[in-house]
């Protein structure tokens, strides 16, 4: 198992890890957010060469961006939030609709 992996699965077991943070705090912390991208891009680019997807990468883009991007999609999720706190999450959630694109497809595993 790679170094990324392993940062990774110790930090989904946190409660740091920030989907968990966001069901439990009902908030975006965008620098949390940026981290957990490292995290996850990471252990992408350490597999990149690999014929194997890790499973709880696989997990993410399949089950776990979907409860995200629905957790933060929800009117009341921004009830009393500023429209830039609302376009920032938007934009996030754009974001990662991309990216699960990119896995599907492939190219997320693409060298450059």
């Amino acid at each position: 198992m790679k170094e990324s992996l392993k940062k990774y699965l110790e930090y989904l077991d946190s409660d740091e890890e920030f989907t968990f943070r966001v069901r439990m705090e009902a908030e975006w912390d965008d620098q949390a957010y940026q981290e957990f991208i490292r995290l996850i891009m990471s252990v992408i680019d350490d597999y990149k060469d690999s014929l194997l997807v890790p499973i709880p990468v696989v997990l993410f883009f399949t089950t776990g961006l979907n409860q995200l991007v629905g957790m933060v999609t929800n009117p009341v999720f921004f009830a009393t939030a500023s429209k830039a706190y609302e376009d920032l999450v938007r934009g996030r959630v754009a974001e990662l609709e991309a990216l699960q694109k990119k896995f599907f497809s492939g190219d997320l595993f693409m060298r450059s």
